[in-house]
This record gives C-alpha cells, structure tokens and sequence, in this order.
C-alpha cells in the first residue's frame, strides 16, 4: 500500500499526515485547494522527488475524500483545444482568389454574357447538361455589395478552414462543397425556372468546414469540446445566414444551408479519420492546384460550349 495514501491510525500521536503525493508542486498545490475549499489549512513537504500533501491527522480522512472528489471532477478540464496542423498557413492563395473575383466582377459588367454562361440553373444543368456552372457560378456576382459581402467571408473562413486542414486540402474540399450545393440544389428545384450564382457557397463551405473539424476531433478523441470550438463558428454560420439572406439578386439561401451541413459533415469525417495529417506538403500544393485547376476547367468548357 502507498505509505501516504494510508488511512489515519487514531493511536498516532502525530498531528499531521499526508494523504497524497504528486511529481511537482503544482499538482500537489492544486490538489490543495480542495483542501482550502473544505476550509482546512494544508502544507506541502517535500520527500525526495516527490510533493507530499500534508493535513490536521484529525481531519484526513474526510480531506482525502475531498481530494479524490475534486480530482475526479477536474480530470478533463480544461478541455483541449483543437489542435492546428500550422501556427500559420499562406495567405497568398486566398488573396488571390478574392482578386479573382474581382476581376471576374469586372469582366461581367464588360461581358454581361458570362453571367448568362455561367450561373447556376436548374433548367441548364437538369435538360442541357450543362454541369460547369455548379462551379462557374461561384465566381460571379450579382451586385457590389454582394461581392464585398463574399469577400470578407472568403478572406475570414477559408484562411482559418485552411489552418485546421491544410491550404489545398481546405480549398479542394471548399470548391467541392460547393459544387455539391449548388448540384443539390439544381436537382431539387428541376421543376422550378431557378438560378443562382455567388460565392457565398463557398464562404457557407469554409464555415462548415470550421463547424464540423472539433465535432470530428471528438468523435475522434472522445474528450470533451471547448465550448468556443464549435459555438463560435456556430453563431457565425447563423448570422452569416441571416446576413446575407438577402440582396437585390435573387439569393440562393438553400445552396448557402446545404453548403455549411455539407462542408460540417466532411470536416468531421476528416478529423474523425485524421485524414488532413496524412497529406504531405506536395499533396497540398497538389489539392490546391487541382481545386483552381477545376475552375479554370470549368470556365474553358463554358466558354468552348
């Protein structure tokens, strides 16, 4: 048995005993204040490498069972955060990107053409085929206001989306979420004249790729979540989606809530399977390329069509 984790011999004519030892002060201090929290006073005596916890013999027993109390309680606290692949990820492509879409912007109002080519529509997709546009529609905009809205979701979710996965891998999954929605949506409303366009889905994308990694790592881990790992992009997914529900362009809500669940479910499973640790830096690059490589690809056979 532990010589310090011994019950109180009432014929011990001490007055102090220990009822635990730790490896550094801290812990014992720690285990302490619930010893100070039942109102008793507690010293810390060192015994070679360890830190023993020293109480009034007359009061042990009960303190020790506080101890174990507190110390059962606070096994998981605090929570673990969610754990970053990088300190700091490239904020090039995302810059990029978003001057992209600028310069898109500006080829629309030269070519109005370009937003009848490349929006998405039920009635293109379902009876011509025209499966470009599930991606083509995410670089167009319907007004200013409407870009500068997507630019600042771009800029914000997909750069922090990117820490928790990896540049490519962010941005491949975040084109494919979209394309996904924007399918989704095109199918459900076949029998409707629908259309819609916008880089909002992706912006949906990026959040929900934020909203499903620590949901993921849990299932992963099974310890318990910070509350600020998915209530954080949890309140901004639902303002996002009040914000910008609206606008003089026809909105496509829809796409924008079958973007965050699709973007929540496959950020989850990737953290489930840890599947974002197991691409190297050249698969990264590689993803990236290929994820504006399906843009670009997009965009020549709209323009070929």
């Amino acid at each position: 048995m532990n010589p310090y984790l011994k019950q109180v011999d009432p014929n011990n004519e001490d007055p102090f005993v220990a009822i635990g030892k730790y490896r550094t002060s801290r812990q014992a201090h720690e285990a302490g204040l619930a010893v100070l929290a039942a109102g008793r006073p507690y010293w810390i005596h060192q015994d070679e490498d360890y830190f023993v916890l020293v109480v009034d013999r007359r009061h042990a027993d009960v303190l020790r069972q506080e101890v174990r109390i507190a110390d059962i309680k606070n096994r998981y606290w605090p929570p673990p955060s969610v754990d970053l692949p990088t300190k700091t990820t490239s904020k090039l492509p995302t810059v990029l990107f978003g001057l992209i879409l600028v310069v898109v912007f500006n080829a629309q109002g030269r070519y109005p053409s370009l937003t009848e080519i490349g929006m998405n529509s039920s009635e293109g997709i379902n009876q011509s085929g025209e499966f470009w546009r599930i991606i083509t529609a995410i670089t167009l905009h319907g007004d200013l206001g409407h870009l500068a809205g997507n630019l600042l979701g771009i800029g914000l979710f997909t750069y922090l989306s990117a820490r928790y996965l990896g540049i490519g891998f962010a941005w491949a999954l975040i084109i494919a979420v979209s394309a996904a929605s924007n399918l989704t949506n095109a199918v459900v409303q076949a029998g409707d004249p629908y259309i819609s366009l916008g880089a909002s889905t992706a912006v949906f994308a990026a959040l929900g790729l934020l909203t499903g990694f620590p949901v993921g790592m849990y299932l992963r881990s099974k310890e318990p979540l910070q509350t600020r790992d998915w209530l954080v992009p949890l309140s901004g997914g639902c303002l996002l989606f009040a914000w910008m529900g609206g606008g003089e362009f026809p909105t496509d809500v829809a796409a924008h809530f079958w973007s965050f669940v699709y973007g929540s479910l496959a950020s989850a499973m990737v953290a489930t399977l840890s599947l974002h640790a197991k691409i190297s830096p050249t698969g990264q690059k590689g993803m990236l390329l290929a994820a504006w490589g399906a843009i670009l690809g997009s965009w020549i056979v709209a323009l070929l069509a």
